[in-house]
């Protein structure tokens, strides 16, 4: 019987020099990461993997740095070269996967998550990114399954206990999930959506509203973020009150001096309670927004009450190509155009504008969505 040879081992150069220079180098690109210096820990890892080529750790930090940059091809061949080099590393089998996912290749990714988990059947992070391979494949029974057990191995893991709360009941995020991502996300917000993520939605939904004139505030704006709407809007339509979950991302729009009233809260429970958005508006925007909401209902009745005679409601949503709405393995939901029309129906709402427009870029491609002018007669 013919032995098949083993796999190369993880290795610093036996020069001792050279492995010393390895571990400089290392360390490094590591600090300049954390430092946010990408293009010059990219020129430390090139220099790393060429010191240190049997290095499992320069190749996987290669990988890092490409995905960082969009680099997604480069990403997985590093991975992959460095899991021949340590096969039984679990943060590999991830690392692995995540990239072959941005590279829309949900079955590679799962095929190799499936090959972690017999060697890793406990690890939290194969099984979160395993949910996300499986729900990219259509399977959301299976993605369930699979994100349930990260959420039980992890429990401090809100994103996986998020897609298991909405895969177990249709259209409803965990409750903790979304104002704990933006409050982490609010010093980097704008620079991140705007410039990586080519977030247009205010700019293309103020074009839309120009081109539907005359329209006069005061206006509301439900899910304000950082206040990125308010900035785009015209003078005739302020005075502005902004609502959000994240009490971060609150702070960074009141910064802007834009809004007449802020609220950091849950968007229903905020206009239920809260006398100063009794309205009516004559504008209420909301741009992605709806996408963290997932069953929008009991929202959009609501807002679609506080609108004066004439006044708009404008939104955003990320399109579904089905029935209903869906969550994505981004840990967003998409919602379909019937879907909208129905509840515009029941609201009795007139689809004044729906219009396509792409959303972000999500692992560098761009997600269709749709743009909604709707308004009360």
């Amino acid at each position: 019987m013919t032995r098949r040879p083993a796999p190369p081992k993880s290795s610093l150069p036996t020069d001792p020099i050279l492995a010393l220079r390895a571990n400089e180098l290392l360390a490094r690109g590591r600090q300049l990461e954390s430092q946010g210096k990408i293009a010059e820990a990219a020129r430390v890892s090139a220099e790393l993997v060429n010191v240190a080529p049997a290095l499992a750790e320069a190749h996987q930090f290669m990988g890092v740095i490409a995905m960082r940059t969009g680099a997604a091809e480069i990403a997985a061949m590093s991975f992959e070269t460095a899991l021949r080099l340590k096969p039984r590393s679990a943060d590999l089998h991830v690392a692995l996967a995540e990239a072959l996912l941005a590279l829309q290749r949900p079955a590679d990714a799962g095929r190799l998550l499936e090959q972690g988990r017999a060697i890793h059947p406990n690890d939290p992070g194969i099984f979160r990114m395993l949910g996300q391979a499986q729900l990219d494949l259509g399977h959301p029974d299976a993605a369930l399954k699979s994100f349930s057990r990260a959420a039980k191995l992890r429990p401090g893991d809100l994103y996986s206990s998020h897609m298991a709360t909405a895969l177990t009941t249709t259209g409803t995020p965990d409750p903790g999930y979304v104002a704990e991502l933006f409050d982490s996300y609010a010093d980097t917000f704008d620079a991140h959506l705007t410039g990586k993520l080519e977030y247009r939605v205010p700019e293309a939904l103020a074009g839309l509203l120009a081109e539907h004139a005359p329209l006069i505030g005061p206006t509301l704006d439900i899910g304000c973020g950082t206040g990125l709407m308010a900035t785009v809007l015209p003078e005739d339509l302020r005075p502005i009150d902004g609502i959000d979950i994240a009490p971060k991302m609150v702070a960074k729009a009141r910064e802007r001096g834009l809004y007449r009233h802020l609220h950091a809260g849950d968007g229903a429970t905020t206009l239920a309670t809260e006398a100063d958005f009794a309205g009516p508006y004559g504008l209420i925007v909301s741009t992605d927004v709806f996408i963290y909401v997932g069953e929008i209902g009991a929202l959009f009745t609501s807002l679609a009450q506080r609108l004066a005679p004439g006044g708009i409601l404008a939104f955003s949503v990320e399109l579904h190509e089905g029935e209903g709405l869906a969550i994505r393995s981004t840990g967003r939901f998409s919602h379909s155009p019937r879907y909208i029309h129905a509840l515009a129906a029941a609201s009795r709402l007139t689809v004044l504008a729906e219009k396509t427009h792409p959303i972000r870029l999500e692992r560098e491609v761009p997600i269709p969505g749709l743009l909604y002018l709707l308004r009360r007669d």
